[in-house]
């Protein structure tokens, strides 16, 4: 079985087993050679996982890329912690999209968190760049500002104003040109 080698924020490790399922253990080692238990148990939101050196929890997110993978938006919990774009893949794996020469597909603009939509500034049709304002969502008292992903033209605009979303609602979608 070949081992899985990775990052955890500055840390590099090799997986000595796969993660798989639910919950679990598995052992991995460090860049260092010392071996760490690694136990972990998914809930609706994300992922606990407890080590050596205490608890952690993490709030996981996925979105469809341009490219085909998946790009993850984590906020750990408690503590704080926020990093956006992240994708996970086995050492050596190539992006399948790339390797296949997919077709690019619509990137989908999800809400990341329950709110409500303060304003839409973009309709079907509109071209859009890569960081441009789409819409602009209240939550947690905090008005949001939902930029796109990448450039293209809008597709479907999924929201209106006043209207109240949950995690994950797709809000709006932006096909390549």
């Amino acid at each position: 079985m070949s081992r899985i080698h990775g990052k955890v924020g500055a840390i590099e490790l090799e997986w000595m087993s796969p993660l798989r399922g639910n919950s679990g253990q598995a052992q991995a080692r460090l860049k260092d050679g010392r071996v760490i238990s690694v136990s972990w148990n998914r809930d609706r939101e994300g992922l606990w996982i407890e080590t050596d050196n205490g608890v952690f929890g993490f709030d996981i997110a996925g979105e469809a890329t341009d490219e085909g993978g998946i790009a993850y938006h984590v906020k750990r919990r408690i503590a704080g912690g926020e990093w956006s774009g992240l994708s996970f893949k086995r050492a050596g794996e190539e992006s399948a999209a790339a390797a296949a020469g997919v077709q690019k597909r619509g990137v989908r603009v999800r809400a990341q968190m329950p709110g409500k939509i303060i304003r839409v500034s973009v309709k079907v049709g509109d071209m859009v760049e890569k960081g441009q304002s789409l819409l602009v969502m209240e939550a947690m008292k905090m008005e949001n500002e939902i930029r796109a992903a990448a450039s293209g033209k809008i597709s479907a605009v999924k929201v209106t104003e006043g209207q109240a979303v949950e995690t994950g609602a797709d809000l709006c979608l932006i096909e390549p040109v």
